[in-house]
């Protein structure tokens, strides 16, 4: 398991797959998605944590699936492995695979990592969402 770039909930079980700690917004769709994966907190304020790690292939989709399909990015993979690497939008990934970028003046094409502003935590939206969340 590799080291996460964001806090985890602290419900969350160990593992690859989690969501980013004080980001959920309970929109409730990873719950709909991976009802045996992601779960509810019993809090005045619901947030979502991940209640157990994909073991098995359905598993492994219905996981990618929440991922895909939910509200804010706040759902994560922190793994490695290429093949889940290669499924999921590499905003969402703490580690995304190397991206090719065609280079149009230098012909062959260069390898870098995605770097997406939005991940930024001091960035803009950060920022703004924090003034939102009332955090400062």
């Amino acid at each position: 398991m590799a080291e996460r770039k964001f806090a985890s909930h602290p419900n969350s079980v160990p593992g690859d797959f989690y969501v980013e700690y004080e980001c959920c917004i309970s929109c409730g769709v990873p719950q709909s998605l991976a009802p045996d994966l992601v779960a509810w907190t019993d809090e005045k304020s619901p947030h979502c944590y991940w209640r157990k790690q994909p073991a098995t292939r359905a598993e492994l989709n219905r996981a990618i699936k929440a991922l895909s399909a939910q509200e804010l990015g706040c759902h994560r993979y922190a793994g490695t492995d290429p093949e889940i690497l290669a499924r999921i939008e590499p905003e969402l990934c703490d580690y995304p695979l190397l991206q090719p970028e065609k280079s149009r003046s230098r012909g062959p094409v260069a390898e870098r990592l995605v770097n997406f502003a939005t991940l930024d935590q001091d960035g803009l939206l950060a920022k703004i969402w924090k003034m939102i969340a009332g955090k400062r």
